[in-house]
């Protein structure tokens, strides 16, 4: 309460009454809150710990739940806590300390935790097995059903076309998009069209289910606030996006294909070895990229309401 009524509750004049006031204000508690967890990790790295994950629990289930949902992978729903954790605390704590206190502390402290969780995702990648039915496909319409089913791309050729493996002679757009109805033509009947459908592993491990002693074991839904916040973030996301997707012609081509693989989440040194670059030029193009977009972009009332937002 006393940040909030500090310099003239100078925390909310932010708000201009476009958004939900309890949308605004829970954001604004979340980061103050979140504010005394970092600082609190720096002076005692024990209770620090305490109060960032009774905080931030709810949130590494949630993130965990969106990348891992269904009931075939509760087991690696489970694993993947316990990884977020031992994760976070490696190096003491080396990630969570790297927050600059620029920017909103809870929308850095998610993106790590986001990273976390793909990096572990990407790690059970090879206990899938491919479907018979695809298997007796190419091995074109095997990687377009990977990157649909498995990666979660969007279901269109020009996003597919840069992931697709090398091979001689390279694939063209068009034998993408006819992969595309292959695909979907032989699917079996545990896959959707539209692949909201969570694909299946095979877990490896034992095959016991019972869940790890003493690990969460609520994964519910989010709370109705949850879904507030999160519906008022996605509408602000949407504008943000038309906004970006105006500027998008703007750039080069080699800026566009960086800026693809950036918001797949794809480090810089992945990124030059997909686009055959050195990583110093990933970097170049990465500050360039972000310095144009700012120019662009920075200043639109849509973007700045979903940076407020984050």
């Amino acid at each position: 309460m006393a940040a909030l009524c500090a310099n003239g509750f100078v925390r909310l004049k932010g708000f201009d009454g476009r958004s939900r006031m309890r949308v605004y204000a829970t954001l604004v508690v979340r980061d103050l809150l979140s504010e005394r967890v970092v600082k609190l990790l720096a002076l005692d790295a024990a209770a620090g710990w305490r109060s960032f994950e009774a905080f931030f629990a709810g949130d590494i289930r949630r993130i965990i739940h969106r990348n891992l949902p269904g009931q075939d992978h509760q087991q690696n729903r489970e694993d993947a806590y316990q990884s977020v954790c031992e994760a976070l605390l490696k190096n003491d704590l080396q990630k969570l300390r790297a927050y600059s206190g620029r920017g909103s502390p809870s929308g850095f402290i998610l993106q790590v935790i986001e990273n976390m969780v793909v990096d572990y995702v990407r790690t059970i990648v090879p206990r899938r097995r491919l479907p018979a039915s695809i298997q007796r496909l190419s091995m074109l319409d095997q990687s377009v059903f990977r990157l649909l089913y498995w990666e979660r791309l969007a279901p269109d050729h020009r996003i597919l076309l840069p992931h697709i493996p090398r091979s001689e002679p390279p694939s063209t757009a068009e034998e993408v998009a006819q992969a595309i109805v292959r695909v979907r033509a032989a699917l079996p009947p545990s896959y959707s069209v539209d692949g909201h459908r969570p694909d299946k592993l095979v877990d490896i491990s034992a095959a016991d289910e019972t869940l790890l002693a003493g690990s969460p074991v609520d994964w519910a839904e989010p709370t109705p606030e949850d879904r507030l916040i999160e519906g008022q973030q996605a509408n602000l996301l949407d504008q943000a996006l038309a906004v970006l997707h105006q500027a998008l012609p703007k750039l080069s081509a080699i800026e566009r294909l960086y800026l693809q693989y950036a918001l797949h989440g794809y480090p810089a040194r992945e990124i030059a070895r997909q686009a055959g670059l050195p990583v110093e030029t990933v970097h170049k193009l990465a500050q360039k990229v972000k310095k144009t977009l700012r120019e662009e972009i920075g200043g639109t009332d849509a973007i700045k309401k979903w940076r407020l937002s984050v």
